[in-house]
């Protein structure tokens, strides 16, 4: 999980737009996720600083932040932490918990490609039988190994993202795709994926 290129809205850093986009993606994915979490207990895997866990958490009884960045969970825990929304920098804090759902915004594609399945599976591992996986990643035509994005380590094709998903275990229930200008100034697909896991 990245430590890279991190978000901290209120350090007022980024313009207007950067601001919305990130909190944008958090809104859409909860529009993808599709339900309320009553009783439910949500993973934000990687958080960064926290705002995009402290948004789910009006949408379900607890919310638990990961992120291995610890500037950015310091930040998170001063900022954004409360009853409901509690954060972590380690994923021992937490490892006795099966998630009825797991958000993972703009992570994948700021690690190296041998640790893409991995980090998949270990999410799995931590899901209910019956929990969903929304994850977003950029979305390109060719997969491309060297992005423009400094902090981008693999972009991945629909088709590349697809087969990932399957060997980690997950199928796709529903994807949409959001044309967008990325803040390394290319202009590609957003991707949203909503997950189950697979039977058996």
């Amino acid at each position: 999980m990245t430590a890279d290129e991190n978000f901290f809205p209120g350090r007022f850093v980024y313009e207007f737009a950067v601001h919305y986009r990130h909190f944008e993606r958090y809104m859409r994915a909860l529009k993808v996720l599709g339900k309320l979490g009553k009783h439910e207990i949500w993973l934000d895997c990687a958080c960064g600083s926290g705002y995009g866990s402290h948004l789910l958490s009006g949408f379900a009884e607890k919310v638990i932040g990961f992120d291995i960045n610890r500037e950015a969970i310091a930040y998170a825990k001063i900022k954004y932490s409360h009853g409901g929304c509690i954060f972590y920098s380690e994923k021992e804090s937490f490892k006795d918990i099966l998630f009825d759902a797991v958000i993972s915004i703009e992570t994948i594609e700021h690690m190296p490609k041998l640790e893409a399945e991995p980090f998949l599976i270990d999410i799995r591992k931590q899901m209910k039988e019956n929990a969903v996986l929304v994850i977003t990643t950029p979305i390109v035509t060719i997969s491309n190994p060297e992005p423009t994005n400094p902090f981008h380590r693999y972009e991945y094709s629909y088709g590349e993202f697809q087969e990932l998903l399957l060997e980690a275990g997950f199928f796709i229930d529903d994807y949409i795709a959001d044309t967008v200008t990325f803040t390394d100034g290319e202009t590609k697909d957003q991707g949203y994926f909503r997950c189950r896991i697979c039977a058996g």
